[in-house]
């Protein structure tokens, strides 16, 4: 039970990190008239008009929402990675889905799975870390 809590609270927390990262895009980078950047199918639509930035941006927040997610997680599990697995593994398909749904370049689409690879990696490392500490 306390693991399903953990995968929960871990998710819970990874899409708050994303989409507080997300909504920090328009703030920073001028998208272009027409484009919706809450809107999936505006910014499909839009792909090619999207201030690089912005999908840098949106590679930097799946890869602290799944370091995030997974120290989460591992703070609520305690004693096992598994919710940590779990979590990053959601986020990670996710991520990997969404670029290709969204009509990515293929710049971001190979920087993107890199970087979430990186990102399971580190969260790796910090709840492992964590969990030696208890």
């Amino acid at each position: 039970m306390r693991n399903a809590l953990a995968i929960a609270v871990g998710l819970v927390v990874a899409g708050l990190v994303i989409f507080l990262l997300y909504i920090m895009g328009p703030q920073f980078f001028t998208f272009p008239k027409g484009a919706n950047p809450m809107d999936p199918e505006s910014i499909k639509q839009n792909m090619h008009l999207i201030p690089k930035g912005a999908i840098v941006l949106t590679i930097i927040a799946h890869f602290f929402g799944i370091v995030g997610g997974m120290m989460a997680s591992t703070a609520v599990s305690e004693k096992s990675l598994y919710p940590a697995y779990v979590v990053s593994g959601i986020i990670i398909f996710g991520t990997i889905g969404g670029s290709f749904l969204m009509s990515h370049p293929t710049w971001s689409v190979i920087t993107g799975i890199v970087s979430v690879i990186g990102a399971f990696f580190v969260g790796r490392m910090v709840a492992i870390n964590r969990l030696n500490e208890e």
